[in-house]
């Protein structure tokens, strides 16, 4: 497995300006190395794999190219780079106080070449949004074209749900959806993907309390170049339909333990 020399510095110094994950025990747990490891690669510029730099840089909200050397290692004393106000992973909530989930939020997609999946995730989707984060040639534009017109029509949007889909059609779908993602992927188009909840009605301010509202599941497909490091997440802008509060895991908890003593 290949490695890639950390920016110890760096990330310590990011690490050390986050509210939350600000110990090194945090952190350790949050991207699953022991406290030792992380001693290393914050002190000693330690070789790490790609899954372990993404889960840094996820952690921290910086890009991965700012936490690890493009070639090897440091030439000499590296002048450290300006800290990044780290943004808030979707999805992660604070252990003491909730978090407000703004509406516009970004995630991560993931890249894929499953068509199985592709195809459960659109059928079971309410719509589809595109991302376009490459220059197109004319063939890679009618294979993206294409890709997209298939996802988009098994939303529950462009269908009619009551009716099920014969099977020699979902096997003549999934067929091309595999070949579409082979011809994109043989012209250094990787296609990513992830899936999220819209609450609606859409708006731009926290629902006063007691507001009821509804949730719509989106499938998100992004067309982007290969990761310059070998990774295979993309960094995504994602649309919540309207800012939420995410509550705290003690709030969690203590919710969860109220639950068993009332049924108990």
């Amino acid at each position: 497995m290949k490695k890639y020399t950390a920016k110890g510095a760096t990330i310590k110094q990011l690490r050390d300006g986050l509210e939350r994950l600000s110990t090194q025990k945090e952190m350790a747990a949050e991207i699953g190395v022991s406290e030792r490891k992380l001693r290393m690669i914050e002190n000693n510029n330690a070789a790490i794999p790609m899954t372990t730099v993404d889960r840094l840089a996820k952690a921290l909200g910086v890009r991965r190219e700012q936490i690890i050397y493009s070639e090897g290692g440091p030439a000499g004393v590296e002048a450290l780079e300006p800290p990044i106000p780290p943004v808030p992973p979707v999805n992660s909530a604070s252990e003491e106080r909730p978090q407000i989930i703004p509406r516009f939020d970004w995630d991560y997609a993931y890249a894929t070449s499953d068509e199985t999946r592709l195809y459960h995730e659109a059928s079971h989707s309410h719509d589809l949004v595109t991302t376009i984060e490459i220059a197109f040639t004319e063939e890679t534009s009618a294979y993206a074209e294409e890709l997209f017109e298939i996802l988009g029509g098994l939303t529950y949007a462009k269908r009619d749900i009551l009716k099920n889909i014969e099977p020699a059609e979902e096997i003549a779908l999934r067929r091309r959806i595999r070949q579409l993602l082979v011809l994109l992927k043989g012209n250094d188009v990787w296609v990513y993907e992830t899936s999220f909840f819209r609450r609606l009605p859409e708006r731009m301010t926290l629902p006063p309390d007691g507001e009821e509202h509804t949730l719509q599941s989106r499938l998100l497909v992004a067309l982007a170049p290969p990761g310059e490091y070998g990774e295979r997440s993309l960094r995504v802008n994602i649309d919540h339909g309207q800012p939420f509060v995410l509550l705290s895991l003690k709030s969690l908890k203590a919710k969860s333990g109220r639950g068993e003593d009332a049924g108990a």
